[in-house]
């Protein structure tokens, strides 16, 4: 047992190490979430919870807010919350309850500026967005309720006494809220007192942190799984890509082909955007070795190029900028692109409320068995919607099914 026994001083010793500040942040959210709902299973309040726990010292007791489901969970969450793909891939918006408040920004013209020239046909229309999808070459040369075509005849010395004194064209910023739902996933696993005998004596494992392990990665690898399909399915941008129709002398000149075609995948996303292109990949695990072994790549692995796919899905990075993330349930050579730009500026927003909660072991009185549930809850939210989001989710993503991909080996 931990003798730290202040709950800020333990959640801030296990945050240590995060440099990320956002995802710092986020943690923190979680983990507050995490003990709340650990305090309520208790029955004790939030803020003044004190439980008294074993102390280190043989027959003692000290008191502490920090509960035993406290020691246990918060190092999970603190080690499967980072590797989790949502992190990294899509908005992160977390919630202090079982509904939430979703986000997006965006930047609006917010004065109709019809051109001299067109009569009453407006060149600018207020509400039109700025910046992302619109950009005009004159409205920040005007003075406010001027026409679009004022400045045509001015030298630059008018142009100068035509703004001065005047505040310009106006633009707003717009916050477009939705309300979120969250919803759960649930598991279950049960032992006997006979195999946790058997686990502590032969082993020297404690079959309860065995289980909830176990029970934690498949909920996190299913959320992941959910997470892929929804990506994949908004993907506005779908290729086919055809490795038989590629020429080269030898096989890496080959597979860097597929190299230009990612590029050609990630401009699509930039140029429907108009911010930028992909800030992560996810590939097959035949796809990731054709990106390692093409002929000037530009991925550099993480982890020395080795596949750790217990923790983390991320393998490197491609073209100084762009997260690779290896798919192991892929069956077929396919690639998803996507873009994330800030927690309110991305396709698709993941709203994490409860992210692992377990209702502690319960013991069968009729058997003498032991049980314990495992759960999260949380939110998507796809940004298509016009009314209360940017409404332009499927521009962030884009995906290509490679067929016929050779690696060296044939039947």
């Amino acid at each position: 047992m931990s003798d730290i026994k202040n709950w800020d001083d333990y959640k801030n010793s296990l945050l240590e190490g995060v440099e990320n500040t956002k995802k710092r942040e986020q943690l923190n959210v979680l983990m507050e979430n995490v003990h709340k709902e650990n305090n309520r299973a208790l029955g004790q309040p939030h803020e003044v919870n004190q439980t008294v726990i074993e102390s280190t010292a043989p027959g003692s007791t000290v008191t502490s807010n920090i509960s035993r489901y406290d020691m246990m969970f918060m190092p999970m969450v603190r080690r499967v919350m980072p590797s989790l793909l949502a992190m990294d891939l899509v908005g992160v918006q977390p919630v202090s309850g079982p509904q939430g408040i979703v986000r997006t920004m965006r930047f609006r013209y917010s004065e109709d500026t019809p051109s001299t020239e067109g009569g009453s046909t407006n060149t600018v229309t207020a509400g039109d967005e700025a910046s992302g999808q619109n950009v005009y070459e004159k409205y920040s040369f005007l003075a406010l309720g001027g026409a679009y075509d004022d400045v045509d005849t001015l030298n630059p010395f008018e142009q100068t006494v035509y703004l001065e004194g005047n505040r310009g064209k106006p633009m707003n910023l717009d916050v477009a809220t939705d309300r979120v739902d969250t919803y759960g996933r649930k598991l279950s696993s049960s032992w006997s007192l006979e195999s946790q005998d058997d686990l502590d004596a032969l082993d020297g494992l404690n079959i309860e942190e065995e289980i909830n392990q176990a029970l934690s990665d498949e909920i996190m690898r299913e959320l992941d799984r959910e997470l892929i399909g929804e990506l994949t399915g908004l993907a506005g941008t779908v290729e086919n890509f055809d490795f038989a129709n590629v020429d080269g002398r030898y096989a890496g000149e080959k597979l860097s082909a597929l190299l230009i075609a990612f590029d050609n995948l990630s401009a699509q996303i930039a140029m429907k955007t108009r911010r930028s292109g992909a800030t992560f990949m996810v590939v097959s695990q035949r796809l990731f070795t054709a990106m390692k072994n093409a002929s000037n790549s530009t991925f550099v692995p993480a982890n020395g190029g080795d596949l750790e796919l217990r923790s983390t899905l991320y393998v490197g990075t491609y073209g100084g900028n762009v997260g690779v993330y290896v798919d192991p349930y892929l069956e077929t050579d396919t690639i998803l692109m996507g873009r994330k730009g800030t927690e309110l500026d991305t396709g698709l927003i993941y709203l994490p409320y409860i992210p692992l909660s377990s209702s502690g072991v319960v013991v069968n009185p009729e058997t003498g068995d032991n049980r314990v549930m495992m759960r999260t809850r949380y939110g998507l939210y796809k940004a298509t919607d016009p009314a209360n989001s940017l409404n332009d989710a499927a521009d962030h993503y884009a995906r290509a099914t490679v067929a016929n991909l050779e690696l060296g080996f044939t039947n």
